[in-house]
């Protein structure tokens, strides 16, 4: 067969076509040229072109509407015989196009009311029988209904479903079409263009599951017969007796009994809804809600009587498997974020099931808000910060299920935005105070991380939508995570409010000197159990011995502060007794000058006082004080004001020195790390301020720093001078004054400097 091309155009030379046959796409290139341009080359050329037979396959673009379906376009018939080179003569369209070259086309598949091979007969609904040739079939001819070849199509010409009578023009069969390419999506109302191979997927694992489960569930409703005896022991008083003829009452505690056990239910659908929750969101949700639709189906068994088993009851096991399919769709439509018809189509598949009684509380739960609601919106954006709105005169809330408060969380954490995770949960109320409660815990962390730090350290202390302050719930290592955030301006990596080595700075405004003193030693003040705990005090003093910067690496360094004159120290001293009694009843106390002048050492001081009134006021003194003593690193001159402060109450000193040695026989390890990295002044400083104290049972600590560094000489390479600092500031200005004291020093200064 040949066919000649019918066609304008005013721009293109080479026109496309596409054959397009569910899915299956080939092309046909048709030359085409005008008539000057068809003159030129044959005058230059002096010869013809050949012409073969070709099928143009219609795109259905333009207004061609000489085809005979969607997916053939017959052109011209021009016949069967080949045509000779140089005696054709081109066939002239118009003055604008002709037609220069052409060529055998192969038959492409196609639906079989398009074959050109067998005519096919068209009717609006005919199942029985094939109408006239209907049912003759070329080789590329497929199913409409099926997608397959026609001579693979298993219903082509049967009874009552006869598929060689399809057709696009009928709505009957378009239908048929729809319903076999959706399959048991159907029951979600989607349209063809709204399925793509994840829901497709979803669907066929969906329709497994029916089958499997519809099996199972007969099983439970047709019942098992089982003794009476397995579920209720007899105790008739004829087994007493021996006798071999059981009594009226025994027989029947012996017959069998029909019993129901929906068990086998439960755990078909748990094992499906765990192989449901590792797909992709779509498969997930398509998954879930097909579940529902087959659980709200089930029926309690007809009998009362039912096996003491685990989920042998219908009804409670119908709602625990309801409860979690409906926190993991509730997940689902805030996590994947689905687009809109397909998010309401759920919804609304959904609220079309009639629930049973012991269901009803689950008929709003897919109400779930979409991300691009307004109401939602204005309070992720700050612009309703109370999370109530007035509708129609009456009062709206931000209420959501806990399940989706926790969704939104995480994915508002995934993506980083704190700024709106925090006013989220702010705003949002929840049926589960206490779980919405422990959320919220974290607001101040949340804080941390767009920097907003001095927000976040007074929401410690005082967080409206928290019943009480949050400072009162910190533990120790919190404290210690919040003192560090604050101090640096910068906040560890991740989501959890766990302390790492690596700190990511932020390069905002640091918080102004003076508010992080007081809520801390206010926070302490508040918090008794955390205020008894000498990781607190320590996380604290060593707050204020570093830097207020992190490295370029994002770590953080310790501070050296020069010694002041004591006459600088003695009127901070004194000053700081006011601020703390000020502290104890609020926040906002008054630092007076020097304080905005030396804020470093002033607020050194200030804390020095904190530990002092506290260690003085507490009954039990405070446990590990070496980790309070290496708290101070280099600023030596801050531990001495501490040993002087608690000097006066010599209990509580013997107590402190008591517990110090202890530390120091238990737990060397943390003093050798200590001075392995801050060396040998520090070493000197530290050795000298026990030596050179008044109170004489601090001797014995320095005596036993310097026993741990002669064990350890192998590590410590500057111990000559160490041995040098000694002699000149200990020993020749006569700092000590019992004899067997002044042998001991000698004797470890020339180990010392020998290194032996």
């Amino acid at each position: 067969m040949e066919s000649s091309v019918v066609g304008k155009t005013s721009c293109p030379r080479s026109v496309r076509r596409v054959a397009r046959k569910f899915g299956k796409e080939r092309e046909v290139d048709v030359t085409m040229k005008t008539v000057s341009e068809v003159a030129d080359e044959k005058n230059s050329a002096g010869e013809a072109y050949g012409e073969e037979s070709v099928i143009v396959i219609s795109d259905d673009e333009g207004d061609v509407t000489l085809g005979l379906g969607n997916s053939v376009l017959l052109i011209e018939d021009a016949g069967e015989e080949s045509f000779v080179r140089d005696k054709k003569t081109e066939e002239v369209l118009d003055e604008e196009l002709a037609i220069t070259f052409s060529k055998r086309g192969n038959v492409m598949p196609h639906a079989r009311y398009d074959c050109m091979t067998y005519p096919f007969s068209r009717a609006e609904q005919e199942t029985q029988v094939p109408l006239e040739d209907n049912e003759k079939a070329c080789a590329e001819c497929y199913c409409y209904l099926c997608d397959k070849l026609a001579s693979e199509c298993p219903n082509w010409t049967s009874l009552s479903s006869c598929h060689c009578n399809a057709h696009n023009k009928s709505k009957y069969w378009k239908e048929q079409r729809d319903s076999a390419l959706a399959g048991v999506l159907t029951i979600f109302n989607l349209d063809l263009t709204e399925i793509d191979s994840e829901l497709r997927e979803g669907g066929i694992l969906l329709q497994n599951f029916i089958n499997e489960i519809s099996i199972i569930y007969k099983k439970y409703l047709d019942g098992e017969m089982t003794n009476r005896e397995s579920l209720y022991s007899c105790s008739c008083t004829c087994h007493r007796r021996r006798t071999t003829q059981l009594c009226n009452k025994c027989t029947t505690n012996h017959t069998e009994i029909l019993v129901y056990n929906y068990a086998p239910v439960y755990v078909t659908v748990t094992e499906y809804l765990n192989k449901a929750v590792t797909q992709s969101p779509k498969m997930s949700a398509v998954m879930h809600l097909g579940a529902v639709k087959e659980l709200v189906t089930h029926k309690a068994a007809p009998s009362p009587v039912g096996l003491k088993v685990q989920h042998a009851c219908s009804k409670e096991s119908s709602v625990q498997l309801m409860d979690r399919i409906v926190r993991t769709l509730q997940r689902l439509l805030v996590d994947a974020d689905f687009p809109k018809d397909l998010h309401d189509k759920f919804v609304m598949f959904f609220q079309s099931l009639a629930l049973p009684p012991h269901l009803y509380a689950y008929v709003n739960s897919l109400n779930v808000l979409r991300w691009d609601n307004l109401f939602l919106t204005s309070v992720l954006a700050g612009q309703n910060t109370t999370g109530q709105r007035t509708n129609k005169g009456k009062k709206e809330f931000l209420w959501e299920p806990l399940s989706v408060v926790q969704a939104r969380v995480k994915k508002l954490e995934d993506d980083q935005s704190y700024r709106q995770l925090v006013r989220y949960l702010n705003a949002v109320r929840c049926p589960d105070a206490g779980s919405l409660t422990c959320l919220r815990q974290k607001i101040c962390f949340y804080m941390c991380k767009y920097g907003d730090f001095a927000s976040a350290i007074y929401a410690l202390i005082n967080l409206k939508c928290l019943p009480r302050s949050m400072a009162l719930s910190l533990t120790p290592a919190q404290f210690d995570l919040y003192l560090t955030m604050f101090r640096t301006s910068s906040s560890p990596p991740g989501n959890e409010p766990v302390a790492q080595e690596i700190w990511i700075p932020f390069a905002g405004p640091p918080m102004r000197k003076g508010i992080l003193v007081r809520c801390a030693i206010r926070i302490l003040f508040m918090n008794r159990g955390l205020a008894q705990q000498v990781k607190s005090w320590t996380a604290l003093i060593r707050t204020w011995c570093t830097r207020d910067m992190l490295t370029p690496e994002g770590k953080l360094s310790p501070l050296h502060l020069d010694e002041p004159d004591l006459q600088f120290q003695g009127m901070v001293t004194n000053m700081s007794c006011a601020i703390l009694d000020e502290l104890c009843r609020q926040t906002h106390a008054y630092l007076p000058a020097p304080f905005p002048e030396f804020p470093l050492s002033c607020e050194l001081i200030l804390v020095v006082q904190a530990v002092i009134q506290f260690m003085m006021n507490s009954v039990a003194p405070l446990q590990t004080t070496l980790q309070l003593v290496l708290a101070f690193r280099t600023n030596i001159w801050a531990l001495v004001l501490l040993l002087d402060g608690i000097s006066p109450m010599q209990s509580l000193l013997f107590s402190f020195v008591a517990n110090l040695n202890k530390d120091l026989c238990e737990d060397k390890q943390l003093l050798l790390a200590a001075l392995r990295r801050y060396g040998s002044t520090y070493a000197s400083h530290l050795v000298s301020a026990f030596l050179l104290h008044s109170f004489d049972a601090l001797h014995s600590v320095g005596f036993h720093i310097l026993d741990i560094i002669i064990l350890n000489l192998k590590m410590f390479t500057w111990s000559p001078t160490l041995a040098g600092y000694l002699k000149a500031r200990v020993l020749d200005l006569q700092g000590l004054h019992v004899l067997t004291e002044i042998q001991a020093l000698q004797n470890k200064i020339v180990r010392l400097r020998n290194r032996c």
